[in-house]
């Protein structure tokens, strides 16, 4: 069938090959291998040129066994644009570009501290290209809010220029590695590295400038800097919104043996190291979903990333598509969740103390513990139900909206009796019809009390002296009466 290459009809011709290159990105030269049959042309990588962030030459790379560059054209007639070829920036599935990328990376260790096998390196460096010279991701990164959030480091290039925490921790398989960046109002780039749930983690924190909003002041770095903090490079972005420039601030150890409030300083003197406290990172590409990225340093190193798909919000979207929040399959399914999100979000300590925990809070759905009021288990999912903590903490209101102006509320006396647990005792539960009031001689077992499982801004779980499970969502719109 016919060739179109650059608008123009060309015939397959018999078996050849040309070697030709094409810049994808700022930092790259791919030398790619042409394959012509009578069938067609085949594209594959030989070997990439990228200039070198120690010494400011260009260096070839290319498979063993195979010369970097060639210019012999053998048995091949009538191409005129060739290149147009590799340069569409239009592979074939970039899903399936971000599948090998998984795939290459899927056996290493230490997020690529010991290298990888021939093959594997072939299909990272292939797979990347192709990303990285596409159009299909988003565009303006810097300027899309999908690259905001918690984003878990999969792999990374170690070349000699990585600084010394790269060195020391990324390494680790022992160790998860996240980046955090907020791009609105005041934009950051926090890396976090988790040393486990029994022992805490270093959050090494930055302020951060894009095109879209410049950083107040800010001057981005220049020169390699000191060889024992890495080599760096000072090329410009090769697209506008592609760059994060960023300048570290603070640094600190939040371990789980310490007080609330305690950290361990970071023993590094940010404000007295000048450019070295500074760095960027551009992101080469990141897809259409906002769950993949890949970025590359100031320090020469490719980084892998995927969207940290938080437990909380994983939680809160099953709850949002539940149809039957009564169905056993989706209170299983729930149930884990909300145990997932006990375990692994970071919320606030001491919850029972907090102010936080005051205020209106709606329910989203529970768990009925075997002795939980008949009455209850009957209305979960079926009706409104907020719970309110009044301002000094010092009153506790259950209220049920049965219908339109009529509507249970159970009045009750709140007290912190640990960091985790408040004290409950419920004194009246009234009926209201419009303006009647009606109360109810309810034996209400009086002395109760909640059990603070995880409490953030937005959401909180709780488990009651009965064995219910409770996740509420904040309401600012209620209070107590």
């Amino acid at each position: 069938s016919p060739l179109f290459v650059s608008g123009q009809k060309h015939s397959p011709q018999p078996q050849g090959t040309l070697s030709l290159g094409f810049t994808p990105a700022r930092s790259a030269h791919v030398i790619m291998s042409v394959s012509g049959t009578m069938h067609g042309w085949s594209l594959r990588p030989v070997g990439v040129r990228t200039p070198s962030l120690v010494s400011g030459r260009h260096c070839v790379r290319a498979p063993r066994g195979r010369p970097a560059l060639s210019t012999s054209i053998t048995s091949i007639a009538s191409i005129t644009s060739i290149t147009s070829i590799a340069s569409t920036g239009k592979p074939a599935s970039i899903s399936a570009a971000e599948k090998d990328v998984l795939q290459a990376i899927s056996n290493v260790k230490g997020r690529g501290k010991d290298g990888m096998d021939d093959a594997s390196a072939a299909l990272l460096a292939e797979a990347v290209a192709t990303l990285e010279a596409s159009d299909a991701g988003v565009p303006d990164p810097t300027k899309s809010q999908l690259l905001e959030g918690k984003w878990r480091l999969l792999y990374t290039t170690r070349p000699s220029s990585a600084s010394p925490i790269q060195r020391s921790f990324v390494g680790v398989d022992g160790f998860s590695v996240f980046q955090e960046v907020t791009l609105r109002n005041m934009p950051r780039v926090n890396n976090i590295v988790d040393f486990g749930p029994n022992v805490g983690f270093l959050k090494v924190e930055a302020a951060a400038s894009t095109d879209q909003q410049p950083l107040a002041n800010f001057t981005p770095r220049k020169g390699k800097g000191f060889f024992i903090f890495g080599s760096s490079s000072s090329v410009p972005p090769a697209k506008v919104n592609t760059r994060l420039d960023f300048q570290f601030d603070t640094a600190a150890f939040n371990l789980r043996f310490l007080p609330e409030g305690v950290t361990i300083p970071y023993p590094v003197p940010f404000r007295l190291l000048g450019d070295e406290r500074k760095g960027w990172l551009d992101v080469t590409y990141l897809s259409k979903d906002g769950g993949f990225r890949l970025s590359r340093g100031n320090k020469g190193t490719l980084f892998v990333l995927k969207k940290e798909d938080r437990a909380k919000e994983r939680l809160l979207r099953t709850l949002g598509q539940l149809k039957n929040r009564r169905s056993g399959t989706n209170q299983i399914d729930v149930q884990d969740l909300v145990d997932r999100v006990v375990e692994e979000e970071e919320g606030i300590r001491q919850p029972a103390k907090s102010p936080a925990a005051r205020g209106g809070w709606k329910l989203l759905w529970s768990a009925q513990g075997s002795t939980a009021n008949p009455l209850q288990q009957r209305l979960v999912g079926v009706v409104n139900n907020w719970q309110i903590i009044s301002q000094d903490g010092a009153r506790l209101q259950n209220r049920v909206q049965l219908l339109p102006g009529v509507r249970v509320i159970a009045d009750a006396t709140a007290e912190v009796a640990s960091a985790t647990r408040t004290r409950v005792v419920i004194t009246d539960v009234l009926f209201e019809l419009g303006p009647f009031k009606i109360n109810l001689k309810i034996n209400t077992d009086a002395d109760g009390y909640v059990d603070w499982l995880y409490l953030d801004d937005s959401i909180r779980i709780t488990r009651g002296n009965k064995g219910s499970v409770f996740v509420h969502a904040r309401d600012p719109t209620v209070s107590i009466d």
